[in-house]
């Protein structure tokens, strides 16, 4: 009997984990911030933006690299922003970045769960690859599940996710 009770438990034990997807993460490197999405994730990323690839750290221009520290709790500009935008349960990932023969910046959501989703959020047709002005950050203080485009220094959109899709609302100046 007392063989079958490992057996017993590493089954329970799988089982519990089954139904969790993997979390997305936003990791700093030696060569700055780098967003690691599951496998799925990134297919359901790759599914609406084959060859997507976030912004680079360093593409962001000075005035907003400093403006995000002093106005975001210290932290650096960033190409994308983790949390349970759907309410599910599983952690989420807005990322921002373009694909091959699109000249627009697009941000991008991918909905975690049993089988992830990406959704266009919003695209900006004029911007500079160079000098990026565009970033996103977490929500402001009691707004959890959403995340917010910060346009530098004309706007800044809350995304928060209702009735199948996100809904944008502008905040601030």
């Amino acid at each position: 009997m007392t063989r079958l009770e490992p057996s017993f438990a590493l089954i329970i034990l799988l089982a519990a984990c089954a139904g969790k997807p993997d979390a997305p993460t936003i990791q700093l490197t030696d060569v700055g911030f780098t967003l690691h999405l599951p496998a799925p994730m990134q297919q359901a990323l790759d599914s609406i933006a084959p060859g997507f690839h976030t912004v680079r750290t360093t593409s962001y221009r000075s005035d907003v690299s400093q403006a995000a520290l002093a106005g975001g709790g210290g932290l650096p500009a960033l190409f994308a922003s983790l949390g349970d935008f759907n309410h599910d349960g599983a952690p989420d990932a807005a990322v921002e970045g373009t694909a091959p023969g699109d000249s627009a910046l697009r941000v991008i959501v991918i909905l975690n769960g049993a089988k992830p989703t990406a959704l266009e959020v919003a695209r900006f047709a004029s911007y500079d690859a160079d000098a990026v002005g565009i970033y996103l950050t977490g929500p402001p203080a009691g707004q959890n599940g959403a995340f917010v485009v910060v346009n530098y220094p004309d706007e800044s959109t809350l995304y928060s996710y209702a009735d199948g899709g996100f809904e944008g609302t502008k905040i601030g100046s």
